[in-house]
C-alpha cells in the first residue's frame, strides 16, 4: 500500500526567481511577498542571497523578524563570508535554514570554477562545518548542474555532506536538461543512496518548457520537497511555476499519493501580487492565472459548460481565487447571447431576433464589446424594434 506522504513546497521567488534579467524587488516589496507566501502556506521561503548586496542583507534580516510559520532559508556559496552573511542576517531566527551552493558537473568545475573535484570536495566539507560552527542545524546541499553530473563522483560528494551534518539535498536541473524520465531516474537512485533521513529537493528550470513536468516526476520518484517560483519567474525561461505544481496536487494527489499545505484560494492574489511588483505581464493562456485559464469564447464548449460545467472545465476557478468566465467574441453561438439576455432581464426571447443579434455581432470586428450587458441588450432592442423580414426564422444549431 502506498502510504500517503507530504510535500513540502519551498518559494525561491525571492532569490531564484529575482535573479532573472529586469526583475528587481524593494526590501519592502521583498517583506510584503515574504508575508504573502507565508499565507498561502508555503513551508519554506528562500529569502534571498545575502551576501550578493545590502539590500538582499537587509530584506533576509526584515523578512527574518515578520515570519511566524515559515522556515526562512538563505542561500550561500562554499564561501566562509557568504555563510557569514547568513547567520547575521538571520540571527533572529532560532532554528533558520541555509542552502549551500556547491558544483556538481564536470563542466562547472572545470570551466566555470576551474578547479578540481578534489578541491570542489574540500569547499564543500569546510563550508559544511562552518555552516555547523555559526549555528546552522538544517543544512541543504545544492549541487549546481546535477542532471549533468557524474553521478559517483555525486555519490562522493553527497556521502561527505551526510558524514559532516547535512540534513537535506537539492537536486537542481539547473539549465532545463532533463526529461521527465531522466530526471525521475536520478532521484530515484539518489534516493536509494541517501536513504529515507535525508530529505530530498527537486528543483527545475523552465528552458524546454518541463520545469514543472520534471518536478512532478522528482515526486513520483521520492522527493520530499519542491523548489518553484510564483507566476514560474525565474532565470531565462523560468523555473518551476507553484501554482501549476500545486495545482497537479491537488487534482491528482490521490494518485501521486502527496498532500500539501498550500491554501490554494489564495494562489491568484498572491501571483497577483507578484506581477505587480514586477510589471509583470502574465500571458493569457498561463495555466491558473492567466486570464483565459478559465474561460472560454467558443460556442461549443459554451453550451457543454452551461449545461454542466465540468464537460470543460474539470478545476474550479474559485478554488484558485480565479474567475471563470464565459466570453461573447467571434467564436461564441447564441446560447450564450440569449443566457446574457434573459440575465439582463428580457423574459421571452424573440429566436428570430435572437439569430439577427447573433448575425450582426458575427459581422462585427469588435465582437467582443457585447460582453457589456448594457450595449447587448440595445442591439437587441434595436433590431427588435426594426421587425422581422418577411420569411425569417431560426433554428438553433445543436453545436452552438
Amino acid at each position: 500500500m502506498n502510504l500517503i506522504k507530504h510535500v513540502s513546497i519551498f518559494d525561491t521567488t525571492l532569490r531564484d526567481g529575482e535573479q532573472a534579467p529586469g526583475y528587481s524587488l524593494t526590501t519592502e516589496q521583498k517583506v510584503g511577498i515574504a508575508e504573502a507566501s507565508e499565507r498561502l502556506g508555503v513551508n519554506t521561503i528562500e529569502t534571498g542571497f545575502p551576501a550578493s548586496s545590502p539590500k538582499d542583507f537587509e530584506a533576509t534580516r526584515e523578512i527574518c523578524q515578520v515570519l511566524s510559520r515559515a522556515v526562512p532559508c538563505g542561500f550561500a556559496r562554499t564561501v566562509v563570508a557568504d555563510i557569514d552573511a547568513c547567520a547575521q542576517s538571520m540571527a533572529a531566527v532560532a532554528h533558520p535554514r541555509i542552502q549551500l551552493a556547491s558544483v556538481g558537473s564536470d563542466i562547472h568545475i572545470k570551466y566555470k570554477r576551474g578547479i578540481t573535484r578534489q578541491q570542489v570536495m574540500q569547499e564543500t566539507v569546510g563550508a559544511i562545518d562552518h555552516a555547523k560552527l555559526v549555528g546552522f542545524k538544517d543544512i541543504s546541499l545544492l549541487l549546481e548542474d546535477a542532471t549533468r553530473s557524474d553521478f559517483s563522483f555525486m555519490e562522493q560528494l553527497i556521502g561527505a555532506g551526510i558524514e559532516h551534518g547535512i540534513s537535506s539535498i537539492v537536486v537542481p536541473d539547473t539549465v532545463g536538461y532533463c526529461l521527465p524520465g531522466e530526471y525521475y531516474a536520478l532521484v530515484k537512485d539518489l534516493r536509494d543512496f541517501v536513504g529515507e533521513d535525508i530529505r530530498i529537493s527537486a528543483h527545475c528550470h523552465n528552458d524546454m518548457g518541463l520545469a514543472v513536468a520534471n518536478s512532478i516526476a522528482g515526486i513520483e520518484a521520492g522527493a520530499d520537497e519542491v523548489q518553484v517560483t510564483l507566476c514560474g519567474i525565474g532565470e531565462r525561461a523560468g523555473n518551476a511555476s507553484m501554482e501549476e505544481v500545486v495545482a497537479i496536487l491537488c487534482h491528482k494527489g490521490e494518485q501521486l499519493h502527496r498532500t500539501h499545505d498550500i491554501v490554494q484560494h489564495r494562489l491568484h492574489e498572491t501571483c497577483t501580487l507578484v506581477a505587480g511588483y514586477l510589471n509583470l505581464n502574465i500571458p493569457l493562456h498561463k495555466p491558473i492565472i492567466g486570464r483565459n485559464a478559465f474561460s472560454t469564447e467558443a460556442g461549443m464548449h459554451q453550451q457543454g459548460i452551461m449545461k454542466y460545467r465540468f464537460t470543460y472545465e474539470f478545476m474550479r476557478a474559485a478554488d484558485f481565487g480565479a474567475e471563470s468566465r464565459m466570453v461573447i467574441g467571434r467564436h461564441s453561438g447564441r446560447n450564450i447571447l440569449r443566457q446574457r439576455l434573459a440575465c439582463a432581464g428580457i423574459k421571452e426571447i424573440d429566436f428570430t431576433v435572437l439569430d439577427r443579434v447573433y448575425t450582426a455581432i458575427m459581422s462585427d470586428e469588435n465582437a467582443e464589446k457585447y460582453n457589456d450587458p448594457k450595449l447587448l441588450m440595445e442591439q437587441y432592442k434595436l433590431l427588435d424594434s426594426q421587425g422581422s423580414p418577411a420569411g425569417a426564422g431560426y433554428v438553433e444549431a445543436a453545436s452552438n
